[in-house]
């Protein structure tokens, strides 16, 4: 098992699903970990249930202000930054082809699935450049390269572009003692996912045209986020780990 104690990580969307799931693994490994959400029940809960040091921080990805303010706090409590997963997203807006993609949901697709992650890369970056030394891991997506969707062009957008940030980020600071990488996650099951396949009937019975019979569980991708945040990972950067269990394969 990982060690990271001593570790101060930093968890963007962090109250369900996968980001609720890395919160949990790296608290039980040692880490302190300060995460982010919209929904102050959900956080108290994944507190509550977390087996380690963690501390929820109410904060929609929206509000740049209330962003700056959660670095200002994790560094005047810790002093410093070691890992970022930067997870927040939302998918079920904006689907269709983009003749019929409302300029409202566009917006909202932009603002949350990538200007978001750069403003906590940008926070995140400030402080790892005066340490020189710490890790990013961002949340992009299959549909972002692997597996296109014809009715998600607007999404699929958005996480190509994490892609092309985490690479060219990766390059850049590179010397500076910092790696940067994303995974692409297959189907999972999580609130999110299955909002947008409508229900959980109809999440399941897509999940059993997976080529291993079931999509992943939020634990699954969690332990790649640890591997890729370890030191094991020490000569992995700018990669995009792709974590689908061969779906985009089909």
């Amino acid at each position: 098992m990982e060690d990271f104690k001593g570790k101060i990580v930093v968890v963007n969307g962090g109250t369900s699903g996968i980001g609720a799931e890395v919160v949990k693994q790296f608290a039980e490994r040692g880490a302190t970990v300060y995460f982010t959400g919209r929904r102050e029940e959900k956080g108290q809960e994944v507190e509550d249930s977390a087996n380690g040091d963690t501390h929820f921080y109410e904060l929609d990805v929206h509000d740049r202000v209330k962003i700056a303010a959660f670095f200002d706090h994790v560094i005047e409590q810790e002093e410093q930054v070691d890992i970022l997963f930067n997870n927040a997203g939302v998918l079920s807006v904006g689907s269709g082809p983009l003749s019929r993609v409302k300029e409202e949901d566009w917006d909202t697709l932009i603002e949350t699935n990538q200007t978001a992650m750069y403003q906590f890369m940008k926070h995140a970056l400030t402080h790892m450049q005066k340490q020189k030394s710490g890790t990013i891991i961002n949340t992009a997506a299959i549909l972002g390269n692997d597996k296109v969707n014809p009715m998600l062009p607007a999404y699929s957008g958005t996480k190509a572009a994490i892609v092309a940030m985490t690479k060219s980020t990766a390059l850049r600071f590179a010397r500076n003692g910092i790696r940067v990488n994303c995974i692409s996650p297959g189907p999972t099951e999580s609130e999110l996912s299955i909002k947008a396949y409508g229900n959980k009937e109809t999440f399941e019975k897509s999940s059993k045209e997976h080529p291993r019979g079931s999509y992943a569980q939020p634990h699954e991708i969690a332990a790649c986020v640890r591997f890729l945040a370890s030191d094991a990972a020490s000569y992995v950067n700018g990669t995009e780990l792709v974590v689908d269990g061969g779906y985009s394969l089909k």
